[in-house]
Formats: C-alpha cells, sequence, structure tokens
C-alpha cells in the first residue's frame, strides 16, 4: 500500500482519536515558521490542518493558506472543515512537486511530511523556487522516538504472518547538520534546527493501538490478522506500565529563502 493510499485510509481516523501529538507538534511548527498577517502560505501534505489551521489565524483575513495533499480523504475533511475560513484554499497536490508558478508564496510549511516524499531533496529545491524573495521553508521531521514506540511496533509486527516493511529514511533527516546541509544545497540562504518534544499519554493498550492504527502505523496494526489483534493488543498491555506517557523529539527546521 502506498503512502497516499495509506494516509486516504486513515483520513477520518488522523489526528482525531483523542491523542495530543500532531496538533501542539503543527503549533510549534507554525510558531517557529512566525507567519505575518497578509502573508501567502503553503502548507504542503496538510493532512487534517493543523499547520493549516494555525497559519490561517496567523496571517488573517488579509492573507491566504493553500493546503495540499495527496490523499483525497484528507483533501474532502479539510476542505469541509475550513469552508467559513475565506483565507484558505484546500485542494490535491503533491507535496514532492506542488504544481504553482515561482515565487507563489511567502512560507512554505510542511509538518511531518518530507521524511514520506520519494526525493525529499528535489522537494526542497522544488520549494525554494516557489518561494518569493525573502520567504521562508519551516518544516518538521523526527530526531527521536520514544524507545517503547518502536518496541511496541515491533511486538505487534510478531503477530503478524507477514511485518510491514519499515520504510527508508533519507539521510538527510539524521541529524541538524544534515538538515542545514540539505537546505543549503536546495539553494536556501540561512537555516535553522531547533528540537521540540511533545508528550502523548495512553491510558492502555487499546488506545495506543487505537492511535497506532490512525495514521502511518495503521501499516503495522493492518499486517495484524484481525483475529489476532486481541492477543496482539493483550502482549502489549503486559509489556508496558500504564497510563503510558512517551516523550517524542522532533526537529523544526526553518530555512530563509
Amino acid at each position: 500500500m502506498t503512502v497516499a493510499e495509506t494516509f486516504d485510509r486513515v483520513a477520518a481516523q488522523y489526528d482525531n482519536v483523542g491523542v495530543d501529538f500532531f496538533t501542539p507538534l503543527a503549533a510549534a511548527l507554525v510558531t517557529a515558521a512566525q507567519p505575518h498577517p497578509g502573508d501567502r502560505v503553503l502548507d504542503a501534505g496538510c493532512g487534517r490542518g493543523a499547520a493549516l489551521l494555525a497559519a490561517a489565524g496567523a496571517v488573517g483575513p488579509e492573507g491566504h493558506v493553500t493546503g495540499i495533499d495527496f490523499a483525497p480523504g484528507m483533501v474532502e475533511r479539510t476542505a469541509a472543515a475550513t469552508a467559513s475560513l475565506p483565507q484558505v484554499t484546500v485542494q490535491w497536490g503533491d507535496a514532492q512537486a506542488p504544481a504553482f508558478p515561482d515565487e507563489s508564496f511567502d512560507l512554505i510549511t510542511a509538518a511531518l511530511v518530507l521524511f514520506f516524499l520519494p526525493d525529499p531533496p528535489a522537494a526542497l529545491t522544488a520549494y525554494r523556487k516557489l518561494l518569493r524573495p525573502g520567504g521562508r521553508l519551516a518544516f518538521s521531521s523526527f530526531a527521536a522516538h520514544d524507545p517503547r514506540y518502536p518496541a511496541a511496533l515491533r511486538l505487534l509486527s510478531t503477530f503478524a504472518p507477514a511485518p510491514a516493511a519499515r520504510p527508508q529514511i533519507d539521510p538527510l533527516f539524521e541529524t541538524p547538520d544534515s538538515l542545514r546541509a540539505a537546505t543549503t544545497a536546495a539553494g536556501f540562504a540561512r537555516t535553522t534546527v531547533t528540537e521540540v518534544s511533545v508528550e502523548s499519554t495512553f491510558d492502555n493498550a487499546e488506545r495506543l493501538v487505537t492511535w497506532i492504527g490512525s495514521h502511518m502505523g495503521s501499516q503495522v496494526v493492518e499486517a495484524v490478522p484481525v483475529d489476532r489483534r486481541p492477543a496482539a493488543t493483550e502482549a502489549l498491555a503486559a509489556s508496558l506500565e500504564w497510563p503510558l506517557t512517551t516523550t517524542t523529539r522532533i526537529n523544526i527546521t526553518v530555512a530563509d529563502a
């Protein structure tokens, strides 16, 4: 299953299962991006609109935010949720190569998106062309998962006849230095990388499995046969202490055009 197909399948649940994760991280990204009133913003891979809504509030009615996503389910739901905001447009689009004229935007945001793309360095180059002089790119990527999260994925995978393939992450996301080098190679003048973290609390194993199944982790959950998922959840419940609070570290990269 492709990335777009996966996110299309989970669009109804994404960032909508009562767990703090995507929304606070998107807020931190937009705060770092510092959108100004009147700015024209592109939110690449807008999902259910966490970063898009924060940016729309910052640019105000005199600005505009365009959200694009490759998953039709995300586009449909986010367009409906923002229909009352005249400064917002949500449409289908490819975050790898957004189809807009050069120098269309003052700011581009991409919240936990770039590492899913087939060619992240090429995407950075495309974003640089879309920015006006003095514009900014702000994107987030993982610095480190709470170790209990990948351990949970590994445990769930033991109940699958054929565990889901692990995605290959471009080495540009490995360190702050590699992030800065990649944006410099794409033509950006100055880059800052800041680390933030978010805590997420799960009351029980059922809530954790539900959350994993609401985003890209759904590939792991869906690889487990339905009749084996109760046993997998029970094993997860026995392997951790509850309630469980995880800490995820995120790099926020802001690059000046």
